[in-house]
């Protein structure tokens, strides 16, 4: 608290601007009340005849089927946004809620991802901390009324998904990484595993930077964690329907864009998924040749990046880095694993990333380009509810709000690639100083 403290007394904008975050999240929090409870309107998302919010919908439906041995992947049949995405082991986690009232299992969960994102905020703190980033800890405070107004934040909340439950466990797998902390490593990759493989990016910097032997352990304590959650749940289940959902849920990764719901030009604007795919085929139509060159551009894209990481794998011999470095390795990771996927809709970890940056570089051009960038993103929902305040139904398309810009720009993609390139060039710098034998550059703060 003292950095916030610090912060409000130094700054009469900052006191405004926390002021007025504070009163968009009383209100917020009342006006989202009022949709699961009041509106409850079941026809965006319904669970045995009671509103629940899309997303969590769609996890109880897969630990109904799982519970009635019904396949989880509905294979030919995922022309639409939502769909279960995960393996046949959070399927059988989820199977005890099945016995509690949809309307509790809605208030619990969303106790559940306020309590997550709050501990994310002070993890990041911590983090920070520990590796003697100071200006980090000052720029978390500095960024507070962000945190409060965040877009990824409200979406999750409105539709429980679990990106923030994902992106907080991603924080203690970065925490227990530099840490070099093998069991946290262990669980922490483990648990993602489970649903959303892309997320274990930090167990990429041991491997690049620093002690490779921490991470075979790692990957050998990931691989017979996840075959042990694999056995459990097969024998749960019985051996002939969970090892088919296995098999489908290996066969279903892959193919996932194959059946997604692609907007093409005829459609009149680009919708929420910000992917360098999406925007390709927005722009030349969905077609097999705008698919392969939205693969070809995310690829150039991407090669830097693994330049940058061949040239690090394949050094003759490594020196000890700072936890700067390494934490910048990571976040390159995590956004560049983002930049590769074919969905994306929130970069919940962006407010960590955004801290980070505007406490390491000294570059004014890239401060203020990230901030040009990041801090529309972060006011999305308080602009869509705005919207809704002002023009109510009449703003609204669906599940689209029609004077929401990142419906018609990729807001999410230039804001990775902001931060890509910052990383890049930071991680680059880096490099060019370590094979001259200058050490580490002078680009961390004192």
């Amino acid at each position: 608290m003292e950095h916030i403290r610090n912060a409000w007394s130094r700054s009469g904008w900052y006191r405004l601007g926390l002021i007025l975050a504070l009163a968009f999240l009383i209100v917020r929090i009342a006006g989202h009340l009022y949709y699961l409870f009041i509106v409850s309107p079941q026809e965006m998302g319904s669970f045995n005849g009671i509103f629940v919010p899309n997303d969590l919908k769609d996890y109880l439906e897969a630990a109904q089927r799982f519970s009635l041995r019904e396949d989880l992947y509905l294979s030919g049949q995922l022309d639409r946004v939502e769909f279960y995405q995960y393996s046949p082991a959070y399927a059988l986690l989820l199977t005890p809620l099945l016995s509690i009232h949809p309307t509790v299992i809605v208030i619990l969960d969303t106790l559940l991802h306020i309590a997550a994102y709050a501990v994310m905020y002070f993890t990041w703190r911590r983090i920070f901390k520990r590796i003697s980033l100071p200006r980090g800890e000052d720029m978390l405070a500095w960024t507070l009324p962000l945190w409060l107004v965040f877009e990824p934040f409200w979406s999750e909340l409105s539709y429980l998904n679990i990106y923030i439950l994902v992106a907080l466990l991603a924080t203690w797998l970065t925490e227990a990484v530099l840490r070099e902390d093998l069991a946290g490593a262990v669980l922490w990759t483990v648990v993602l595993l489970q649903v959303k493989p892309f997320w274990v990016f930090a167990v990429g910097v041991p491997l690049l930077l620093g002690n490779r032997k921490f991470f075979w352990k790692i990957l050998a304590g990931a691989v017979l964690g996840y075959l042990a959650i694999a056995g459990i749940t097969v024998l749960a289940a019985g051996p002939g329907y969970g090892l088919r959902q296995y098999a489908e849920y290996f066969r279903f990764l892959p193919e996932m864009s194959t059946n997604f719901p692609w907007r093409g030009p005829d459609l009149p604007f680009l919708g929420y998924n910000h992917s360098v795919m999406q925007v390709m085929v927005y722009l030349a139509g969905v077609s097999p040749g705008a698919m392969l060159a939205g693969k070809l551009i995310k690829l150039a894209i991407l090669l830097p990046l693994v330049g940058l990481s061949m040239w690090h794998l394949f050094r003759p011999e490594q020196k000890e880095v700072s936890s700067l470095h390494k934490l910048e390795m990571a976040f390159a990771l995590y956004v560049g694993a983002f930049i590769f996927l074919d969905i994306i809709w929130e970069v919940s970890l962006g407010l960590a990333v955004f801290a980070y940056l505007l406490a390491v570089t000294e570059n004014r051009a890239e401060r203020v380009l990230a901030c040009v960038l990041f801090i529309p993103y972060c006011l999305l929902d308080f602009w869509r509810f705005l919207s809704y305040i002002i023009w109510g139904e009449d703003s609204l398309a669906g599940a689209y709000v029609l004077t929401d810009p990142s419906a018609y720009l990729p807001m999410i993609l230039f804001v990775l690639l902001t931060f890509y390139a910052i990383l890049l060039r930071r991680l680059f710098a880096r490099a060019t100083a370590s094979r001259r034998g200058n050490g580490e550059p002078a680009l961390d703060p004192a």
